[in-house]
């Protein structure tokens, strides 16, 4: 290689370093004391605009922590940044590596040691394969999403609330922590679509979701099963106050929803609320649960049965 770079003129080194200028990528040497001694346009915009020195490798860093130049340090301590990177900067041959910068470009650098000590780096604006990436990963998150969320409501469908029953069911069978787990059932919806037609049920059951995620909050999940049949999860929580958290939902279904531009419309629900005991998984939970909502139904609707396993033999208490 030697033998070939010796036949280089200075007219071919200038084209060279023109070539490297008007390439797009970013190219660096310094020696084996980290002093600057090259660097193309891209490089001086991206590190050095209104820099006049010293022109080293930590000094070039600080001065862009404090013009708000250059990369993005995590934290925002440049000497920190500097520590790390020192003892790493010459410890193997060859490395890359991406990185942004604070006007939101992302480069790809390659970072090669040469025999002498001297580093060169090169660097490829990567800011649109970035984006492209974000963005195919923005619409296989939106994906997931969609799968798991119930179209008219918002919440989790029933594919998912069951998953999230599952790892609730692991969770507290690991930490041994209270979950309370709920069946509710809109009361005589089947008359309301009936009476006022189905964008009146579908405006109750929008209703009805709305007010659970708000009486809630971060305390547990509802999601629906299908219909107009929710399920409820409260980890952590016990039965009491498990009832006491659905008669706050069932007070927000009594103050109403209006539809067809009528005045606001109560409605009830029924629950069955039951929790969970050892050895349970979703299909024994939600079997008594179900039993138990099967109680509140019978008993006149509009109440929350809980299900108190009794030896072999479950008892319906009202809440």
């Amino acid at each position: 290689m030697s033998r070939f770079a010796s036949q280089l003129d200075d007219e071919t080194l200038r084209c060279l370093v023109e070539a490297l200028d008007e390439s797009g990528q970013a190219v660096s040497i310094y020696d084996q004391d980290d002093n600057l001694r090259y660097a193309n346009k891209t490089y001086q915009s991206m590190f050095l605009e209104g820099y006049e020195g010293p022109f080293t490798f930590t000094e070039i860093l600080r001065h862009g922590a404090r013009n708000g130049v250059g990369v993005r340090i995590d934290g925002g301590d440049v000497e920190a940044l500097i520590a790390r990177t020192l003892p790493r900067r010459r410890s193997v041959p060859r490395k890359s590596f991406e990185t942004d910068f604070l006007d939101g470009r992302w480069f790809w650098m390659d970072h090669t040691v040469l025999p002498n000590g001297w580093v060169l780096t090169v660097g490829a604006d990567i800011t649109a394969l970035k984006h492209n990436e974000k963005t195919l990963r923005q619409a296989h998150n939106a994906a997931v999403l969609a799968s798991q969320t119930d179209l008219l409501t918002g919440l989790p469908n029933r594919r998912h609330i069951l998953e999230l029953l599952d790892e609730a069911l692991v969770a507290s069978a690991a930490s041994g922590s209270n979950l309370c787990v709920a069946m509710m059932d809109i009361d005589r919806f089947k008359a309301i679509n009936d009476t006022h037609g189905h964008d009146a049920g579908d405006a109750v059951l929008r209703h009805f979701a709305s007010v659970s995620r708000e009486k809630l909050g971060q305390q547990g999940t509802v999601g629906r099963m299908g219909g107009e049949e929710f399920l409820l999860i409260l980890p952590g929580t016990s039965l009491i106050d498990a009832a006491r958290l659905i008669e706050q939902v069932r007070q927000g279904c009594a103050r109403g929803q209006s539809w067809n531009g009528e005045a606001a419309r109560s409605y009830s629900f029924s629950a069955g609320l039951v929790e969970a005991q050892i050895g349970d998984d979703r299909h024994t939970i939600l079997n008594r649960a179900d039993r138990a909502l099967y109680v509140a139904k019978r008993q006149g609707r509009n109440r929350t049965k809980l299900g108190l396993q009794v030896g072999n033999s479950p008892d319906f208490l009202d809440q």
